[in-house]
């Protein structure tokens, strides 16, 4: 058995949104082990985390400096869950002191970042990573498994969505200022995109494989919690070998609280997973009859594999155990210096960027913007 890999958090704090699933996941499979941390500024919040997360009040640190400068020869990585806009420093604080780095989505705030990112590591580098937590759905896995074996011939098409309700809901009620600061700026990228599109363009590559090529794409702001900040988009995208997608996301659609669902259609059948039924992928054969799968259907290789059967089925298995699914990976790929058919590369995490970016271009001038 391997020893846990000892970790540092910036960030991700009992106050944050995603702190709590990032210390759970980690744990989850004994494959990390969290000793050290700045999980916020504020020292009751830093405090208070510390002692639910277990790390002893001598190893908590005022500041990410602080934190790296002192534990910099004690663990092997950092995570990074802290607003976008700072995760470039921190990337490049861990890396000076040789530390690898495991980032909350997105990896980084616009193209130019990652171009300076890149020029200092390999695109298939082990030393930073980033969580696209989506794919660690077993039922995700055994959708990219069924596509690369070529089960439902050549794919042609994929719709993919991810639409929420919190900022129309949120502004309907007058609870805009539940919404965090940092989530209604608007850069380069919209906010909106590098919290959901950058999932979205995971989930394609990851299932089918696929580059982008070019992209049509339109913004909008709808409920106006901030002005003009977009809130809603559409956008048909060309990848790589003629592979056609339509993306949708966006925050302004009530009754949804995260709709985030994968269709991929192919000449000989076609398969479709939604979040809200984690473990159930819809499927259609080549003659167009129907089926229900889950994890433990006839010809369900992946998602009938230990690791993922954490308990039976038909006690489903959710979010919190996709999340621990990519840290063991990230795990695995360190102790290989190597990565797997499950982490996603930092080349496909700047793709994401640029995509992203071009979609901010794309919806301004009216034009196609080519990648």
């Amino acid at each position: 058995m391997h020893k846990p890999i000892k970790v540092a958090m910036i960030g991700g704090g009992v106050n944050s949104a995603v702190g709590r699933v990032h210390e759970i996941a980690m744990k989850m499979d004994n494959e990390f082990d969290l000793v050290a941390g700045c999980f916020s500024r504020n020292p009751e919040f830093n405090a208070e985390s510390g002692r639910q997360y277990n790390v002893p009040a001598n190893k908590l640190y005022p500041s990410a400096e602080a934190l790296i400068d002192a534990v910099a020869h004690e663990v092997d990585a950092v995570v990074i869950a802290t607003p976008i806009k700072s995760h470039a420093q921190y990337i490049h604080l861990a890396l000076d002191h040789n530390l690898r780095v495991i980032s909350d989505k997105p990896l980084l705030a616009n193209v130019q970042e990652c171009k300076e990112l890149l020029a200092r590591i390999h695109p298939d580098n082990t030393q930073v990573f980033s969580i696209f937590n989506y794919t660690g759905y077993p039922a995700v896995r055994e959708m990219k498994r069924r596509v690369e074996s070529g089960a439902i011939g050549s794919v042609f098409k994929v719709m993919v969505e991810m639409p929420q309700d919190s900022y129309m809901r949120l502004s309907n009620q007058n609870k805009t200022h539940a919404i965090q600061a940092w989530r209604l700026e608007d850069g380069d990228i919209s906010c909106v995109s590098l919290d959901l599109f950058v999932h979205l363009h995971s989930l394609v590559n990851f299932v089918c494989g696929n580059t982008p090529v070019a992209v049509n794409a339109w913004q909008r702001a709808i409920t106006n919690v901030s002005p003009g900040l977009i809130d809603e988009v559409d956008a048909v995208i060309q990848y790589s070998n003629n592979l056609m997608v339509n993306a949708w996301y966006g925050k302004a659609v009530l009754g949804y609280r995260n709709g985030l669902r994968i269709r991929v259609f192919g000449t000989k059948g076609s398969l479709q997973w939604h979040q809200e039924s984690p473990e159930m992928i819809e499927a259609a054969d080549e003659a167009g009859n129907r089926m229900l799968l889950d994890r433990i259907s006839t010809g369900s290789e992946i998602t009938a594999q230990p690791r993922y059967n954490r308990f039976k089925a038909g006690h489903p298995s959710g979010f919190i155990e996709a999340f621990a699914n990519y840290y063991a990976d990230i795990a695995q790929a360190m102790r290989d210096e190597k990565l797997n058919a499950y982490t996603l590369s930092t080349g496909v995490a700047a793709e994401g960027l640029a995509l992203s970016q071009a979609i901010a271009q794309a919806s301004a001038t009216g034009r196609t913007v080519q990648l």
